[in-house]
């Protein structure tokens, strides 16, 4: 055997042993190192001055223009959901006209406004057209409890998204806590520390080119809120009443089956406000 076929033989057996390598080491679980707190840290760039632009290069890379008609693969999920991030989990809970509750969480979801309290989300349709359960009890009684994702629960929580059957209650599929609400019939779940009893203001089905509905986007107003003791701040009463990010850990949605955690935040108060803050 020459040189360059040991050459060839030694390449290839480094590649397998990289790719070896790395599958064992998504194979491998992980070791979750969520920050136990979030780090107040500088702004990224605190001698920037008003017309400095961009700090980064990147701004001059050289951009890729697709139309969703032409999105390689035919679909354009994978791109909305690993572009438009990251996004808040509205956790949902309804209850059926014949009382069965139904949990499940949706990341095309935020808040639209404070007055009156507005949170949307909007509920995609199952294969062949086929409602959700939550579209379907929203129909029936235009309530829900929608409840934010913390870190501390995201198993349980993530695994209310499987396509379970109707009769099924994820809340015992999940082992969360159901518990009652004040102004609504679909019950809260406990382990979160942030409810908003809602009564559904609008729906709105949204059709693709070919007019076929693929998605009902629900406005919802907050009609009771419910925040834990220790994430609530309402400056001994004075206002402005407020949710503690820093022990909330809220969690959001990337592309994928990835979600994320918040490790570090800084203020950045607009130009035309003091740096306290807006006045409530």
């Amino acid at each position: 055997m020459d040189n360059s076929h040991k050459m060839e033989i030694f390449a290839l057996g480094a590649v397998v042993g990289s790719l070896v390598g790395f599958a064992a080491a998504r194979l491998r679980k992980p070791v979750r190192m969520a920050p136990k707190s979030i780090e107040w840290v500088s702004n990224p760039n605190t001698k920037w001055k008003p017309g400095d632009g961009a700090e980064f290069s990147e701004k001059h890379t050289p951009m890729r223009t697709v139309l969703p008609k032409e999105v390689p693969g035919g679909s354009c999920y994978p791109l909305i959901i690993s572009s438009y991030v990251p996004r808040p989990i509205a956790l949902v809970s309804t209850i059926s006209s014949g009382g069965v509750v139904n949990l499940a969480p949706f990341s095309y979801s935020g808040a639209m406004g404070h007055d009156p309290p507005l949170i949307a989300f909007s509920v995609c349709r199952k294969p062949g057209g086929v409602l959700k359960d939550t579209l379907k009890n929203i129909q029936d009684n235009n309530e829900c409890v929608i409840h934010i994702m913390s870190e501390w629960f995201v198993e349980a929580a993530n695994h209310t998204c499987g396509n379970f059957p109707s009769e099924e209650d994820e809340f015992k599929l999940s082992g969360l806590t159901p518990i009652p609400s004040k102004l609504v019939k679909p019950p809260r779940c406990m382990e979160s520390g942030v409810h908003f009893e809602c009564k559904v203001k609008e729906m709105h089905d949204m059709a693709n080119d070919a007019g076929k509905v693929t998605t009902t986007i629900v406005v919802a107003e907050v009609v009771c809120f419910h925040i834990r003791e220790d994430l609530y701040d309402d400056n001994h009463g004075k206002g402005p009443t407020q949710v503690k990010a820093d022990v909330l850990r809220p969690m959001s949605r990337l592309g994928g089956d990835t979600y994320s955690t918040t490790s570090y935040v800084y203020d950045m108060p607009r130009p035309d406000r003091p740096k306290s803050g807006r006045k409530v």
